[in-house]
């Protein structure tokens, strides 16, 4: 069973709707997968920059929304939270060599490059080293098959918890070849970036089977009001965080497919006595939906406590090229701001934002879920501001995590802001699919109805 759900897109997602795990927007559009429509194209506009995609980059906003719908991971997570081969010949397993995972014969990336051994390996150690640390927590280097092109050898380590690691969208399969600005994968579409802007195409080489659609554009937009713009004045088919910017599109529905992101806080030991654990959440916790929610940052609660920042005068950083994450640190500063603790904002390099983790006394980020459920979600908080904090909370997490990420982060140093959520509003012959465990859409099974269907 779990060999055949590795086939095809159509042949995964058939099993997830027989196991109840798929969710689309349309309970009426829940018919045989064999009559889903093919072809058409849907386009939209998001408050982030396009100009690269890297799946194993832990802050890439552009990752966060696009990257499962580019690339593959050699393995998944089911309902039950085990995982099954997708791009792998089966789970690892215990071998004269070691434990040995073996990738399927014939892969290829959209552009065309077969994969095989060395591919596994380059992509584990670049994700290790870009923020999938945490997830490595006791598990070896990666080492070539003395004698399969195939096959990786990991040591002794156990064949599940291997599996569950590499089933992170952290630890996508890519070519020793990669590039950002050019990303290439086995995933249902294939990507060509421009300056500010996104293509994804049919991939004809997708591992798992190509996308419904044709193509989905989209385009960077400068704020967060260009997308509810252009969706109101019909120019675009989805409207980025709601139905429109001054009234509902006519025979529009919204949709919400879940977190694909958190947007956190983080004290870091330049802000001396005003940091340590709790403290950031404290803080967050003051910014209520009577404060920011015009920013579409998710359901909000209200606002408890003041956040007023009793810290050094500083600067909040923020990744310059994360059009939404700036603007969600200029609503912030002014109310951070008092006499004698002023705040303003800093927009640098997201380098920078990575040289500067853990000592700026304020910088506000993007955690991208590293997987599924309040572990995923808590090591994902935890490893934003310490990566070996997060491998160690991973190897030995507390007993009954709570569910809210608000909850979790209060026994971390970064707070919970908002979410990044896959969420606004669809024009009604377009089909947004939202993926079958990880809490995110599924843009490669999404597809769109012809006029009058």
């Amino acid at each position: 069973m779990a060999a055949d759900r590795s086939l095809t897109r159509r042949g995964f997602l058939a099993s997830a709707f027989a196991a109840a795990a798929m969710c689309t927007l349309e309970t009426r559009d829940a018919f045989a997968l064999g009559r889903t429509p093919t072809g058409g194209k849907v386009s939209f506009r998001v408050p982030w920059q396009l100009s690269s995609i890297d799946p194993h980059d832990v802050r890439d906003p552009a990752a966060a929304l696009f990257s499962q719908a580019i690339f593959d991971t050699l393995f998944a997570i089911d309902g039950a939270q085990m995982p099954y081969p997708t791009l792998a010949n089966s789970l690892p397993t215990r071998e004269g060599a070691g434990t040995v995972l073996r990738i399927r014969e014939g892969l290829r990336t959209a552009r065309g490059t077969a994969l095989d051994a060395r591919d596994v390996i380059f992509s584990i150690e670049r994700a290790i080293a870009r923020g999938g640390l945490p997830l490595w927590a006791d598990l070896p280097k990666p080492a070539a098959h003395p004698a399969e092109r195939l096959a990786v050898v990991f040591g002794t380590a156990d064949p599940v918890k291997l599996a569950k690691s590499l089933s992170s969208p952290l630890f996508a399969l890519v070519p020793k070849s990669f590039n950002s600005q050019k990303p290439d994968g086995t995933g249902a579409f294939r990507a060509e970036l421009k300056p500010s802007k996104l293509t994804l195409s049919r991939n004809p080489n997708a591992a798992r089977g190509g996308s419904f659609l044709d193509s989905i554009e989209v385009e960077s937009a400068p704020d967060l009001k260009a997308s509810l713009r252009q969706f109101e004045a019909e120019r675009d088919d989805v409207g980025w965080l709601g139905l429109g910017l001054f009234g509902g599109r006519k025979g529009s529905r919204k949709f919400d497919l879940g977190t694909l992101g958190y947007v956190v806080l983080m004290i870091g030991t330049e802000a001396g006595s005003a940091g340590g654990i709790g403290a950031a959440q404290t803080l967050a916790n003051a910014f209520g939906a009577e404060r920011i929610g015009h920013l579409g940052l998710g359901t909000l609660p209200a606002g408890a406590g003041s956040p007023a920042w009793t810290g050094p005068k500083t600067d909040l950083l923020v990744d310059e090229t994360a059009t939404h994450l700036v603007e969600v640190a200029s609503t912030l500063a002014p109310l951070l701001s008092n006499p004698g603790h002023e705040v303003s904002v800093l927009t640098v390099a997201r380098s920078e934002i990575q040289k500067r983790r853990g000592k700026a006394a304020l910088m506000l980020d993007l955690a991208r879920p590293l997987l599924p459920g309040p572990l995923g979600t808590f090591v994902s908080l935890a490893n934003a501001y310490d990566p070996v904090k997060a491998q160690e909370l991973y190897r030995k997490p507390p007993k009954n995590l709570a569910s809210s990420a608000r909850q979790l982060a209060a026994g971390l140093e970064v707070g919970v802001i908002g979410e990044v959520r896959a969420q606004g509003g669809v024009i009604a012959e377009v089909n947004l699919t939202k993926n079958a465990v990880m809490d995110s859409w599924d843009l490669g099974a999404s597809y769109r109805r012809k006029p009058g269907k």
